[in-house]
C-alpha cells in the first residue's frame, strides 16, 4: 500500500513536471520566434543605416566638390564689400587676415583732394537779401574761399573742322604730281586724331562697348558716328600698330625671364583662347583657337635654351625647352583650398604648414642681393625639403592631392634661388591679362576672328606703352602718324 501510495505522487509529481516542460517547451519557442523577428527587424534597420551612411558619405563628397566649383570661381564674381586691407596674393598664401575696424585707423594721416594751382576766374559773391526771412545784408569784408573744378559745358564742346587746301604740286625730279598730308592729319581719314585717341581710351582702357562709344561722341561732341565707322577706324589703326605688334613679340623672345598665361575667349560663340605672353615691360596678346602646346611653341621659338618661363602648372608648358619656374602663389592657393575643407585631414594640415615655411625661406633669401654660391647653397638645402615632401608617404587623399603637384613640378618651384630678377609668382601675367578678362565679360568677346585679331594687336600696343610708363596720348599720336606715313 506505501509503495501505492508512493508511485502515485511520483506520477503525479511526473505529470506536473510535464505540464510545465511543455509550457516552458511553448514560452521557449515564443523566444526563439521573437528572437528571430527582432534579428531580422535588427538586420533590415542595419542595412537601411549602412544605405544611409553611404548616402551621408555620398553628399559629403559631392558638397565638397561644389565647394571646390565655389572657390574656383569664386574671384570672377565682383564683390562690393571686399577687404582692401589683405590682398589676394597674402589670402592666398597666409588665409584671410582678422579684420579691420571700419573707418581711419589710430594714427593715420588723412588724405583729401587739394586745391587746384591755376585759377581760371575769380569771382566774389554777394547777397542783397537773406535767403531766410528776405532781410536787408549789409555787406561784409569777411569772406570764405570755395574752389571749384569743373569741365567745360557739354554744349560748348563742339568738334574742330578744319578744311585743307592742299595744293597739287609738280616734282621736276620724279615728274609726277604730288600732294603733301598736313601735320596731325591720318591719310585718307575723315576723322581727326584726336578723335582716334579718345576713341581708343574709352574702347581699351575703359572697356567700352562700341555702341556706347557712340552715344558718349554724340552726346559729348555733337559727333555723328555709327558703330561701322569705328570699326574701320580700329582696323586701320592695327594696321597701322602692324610693325610695333611685331616688335613687342621680338622683345618679348629676347628677354631673359618671359612669362605666360591664358585664359578663355570667345569668337562669333565659339570658345577660343586669349594668350600673353610677356616681359617686364611688354605684353604680346594673341587669340587662338586651342589651347594646345603648340602655340607657345609658335611663339617663342627661336629662344635661348637658358631664358626662364615663370608659368603656372599648365601642362602646355611643360616641354617648352626653356628653364622653369613655377608659380607658388598657385601652389599656394590649391593647398590653402585643400586645407580649409571641413574634412581636411591632418597631414594636409602640416603639409600646408611645410609649403607656407618653405616659400617664406624662399622669398626671403630671394630679396637678398645675388651671390650665386650662397644660392647654390640654400638651393641644395630646400631641394632636399622638397624631395622629403615628395618621399614622404602620405594616406590622406587631400594630402596626396598636393604631393602629386608638387612631385610635376619639382625643381620647377625652386629656379628663382639660380637665376637673378626671377620672381616667385605668375603674378605679373594674372594682371597683365585680367583686362582681357574683364573686356570678355562686357562684351562676351569678338564677333569674327578679323576682329579678335584687331582687339589683340591694338590691346598690346596700348598696355605694352602703360608698362613701359609712357605718356599715353602723345605716344600713340606719334606711333600713329610715323606709321601711317610710310
Amino acid at each position: 500500500m506505501a509503495n501505492y501510495v508512493l508511485y502515485k505522487g511520483l506520477d503525479e509529481e511526473k505529470r506536473k513536471l510535464s505540464v510545465v516542460n511543455a509550457a516552458l517547451k511553448r514560452h521557449l519557442a515564443t523566444q526563439r520566434t521573437r528572437r528571430e523577428e527582432a534579428e531580422e527587424k535588427t538586420n533590415e534597420w542595419q542595412k537601411k543605416y549602412e544605405e544611409q551612411q553611404k548616402t551621408i558619405q555620398e553628399l559629403q563628397e559631392e558638397l565638397e566638390k561644389v565647394k571646390k566649383q565655389r572657390d574656383t570661381y569664386r574671384d570672377m564674381v565682383f564683390k562690393a564689400n571686399r577687404r582692401k586691407d589683405v590682398t589676394n596674393e597674402q589670402e592666398a598664401l597666409f588665409g584671410s587676415q582678422p579684420k579691420k575696424k571700419q573707418g581711419g585707423q589710430f594714427g593715420h594721416k588723412g588724405y583729401g583732394r587739394k586745391s587746384p594751382v591755376r585759377i581760371d576766374t575769380f569771382l566774389h559773391v554777394f547777397a542783397n537779401q537773406c535767403p531766410t526771412c528776405n532781410g536787408k545784408l549789409n555787406r561784409s569784408r569777411a569772406t570764405v574761399i570755395h574752389t571749384v573744378e569743373d569741365i567745360p559745358a557739354l554744349q560748348k564742346q563742339q568738334t574742330i573742322v578744319t578744311r585743307y587746301e592742299v595744293e597739287r604740286q609738280w616734282c621736276k625730279t620724279c615728274k609726277k604730281e604730288t600732294s603733301v598730308t598736313p601735320d596731325g592729319v591720318i591719310p585718307g581719314s575723315r576723322l581727326g586724331l584726336n578723335v582716334l585717341m579718345q576713341v581708343l581710351i574709352w574702347k581699351y582702357l575703359c572697356r567700352l562697348p562700341l555702341n556706347i562709344i557712340v552715344t558718349m561722341l554724340k552726346t559729348t561732341y555733337d559727333l555723328h558716328v555709327s558703330c561701322g565707322t569705328l570699326v574701320l577706324f580700329l582696323r586701320k589703326t592695327s594696321q597701322y600698330f602692324g610693325k610695333p605688334y611685331h616688335q613687342i613679340l621680338k622683345e618679348v623672345r629676347a628677354a631673359p625671364v618671359k612669362h605666360a598665361d591664358e585664359t578663355g575667349w570667345r569668337v562669333n560663340g565659339i570658345n577660343n583662347w586669349c594668350w600673353a605672353f610677356l616681359k617686364e615691360d611688354a605684353v604680346y596678346y594673341t587669340i587662338e583657337e586651342t589651347r594646345g602646346k603648340g602655340v607657345p611653341e609658335r611663339i617663342l621659338k627661336n629662344c635661348h635654351p637658358e631664358d626662364v618661363l615663370v608659368r603656372d602648372d599648365y601642362a602646355g608648358y611643360k616641354k617648352l625647352p626653356f628653364v622653369h619656374q613655377s608659380c607658388w602663389a598657385h601652389m599656394l592657393r590649391e593647398s590653402h583650398k585643400e586645407v580649409t575643407q571641413k574634412t581636411a585631414s591632418v597631414e594636409m594640415k602640416q603639409l600646408h604648414q611645410q609649403l607656407k615655411l618653405l616659400y617664406l625661406n624662399l622669398r626671403e633669401e630671394t630679396a637678398k642681393p645675388f651671390i650665386k654660391e650662397q644660392r647654390q647653397k640654400i638651393y641644395n638645402e630646400l631641394l632636399a625639403q622638397l624631395l622629403s615632401i615628395s618621399n614622404t608617404v602620405f594616406t590622406a587623399e587631400d594630402a596626396q592631392r598636393i604631393q602629386h603637384r608638387i612631385d610635376s613640378q619639382n625643381k620647377n618651384l625652386l629656379t628663382a634661388l639660380l637665376y637673378e630678377n626671377v620672381p616667385l609668382t605668375n603674378n605679373i601675367a594674372e594682371r597683365v591679362i585680367r583686362p582681357m578678362v574683364v573686356t570678355r565679360k562686357i562684351s562676351g568677346g569678338s564677333r569674327s576672328n578679323n576682329g579678335a585679331k584687331i582687339h589683340a594687336i591694338n590691346m598690346s600696343i596700348i598696355k605694352t606703352l602703360q608698362m613701359k610708363k609712357k605718356p599715353l596720348p602723345q605716344t600713340l599720336s606719334k606711333l600713329i602718324l610715323h606709321q601711317a606715313a610710310l
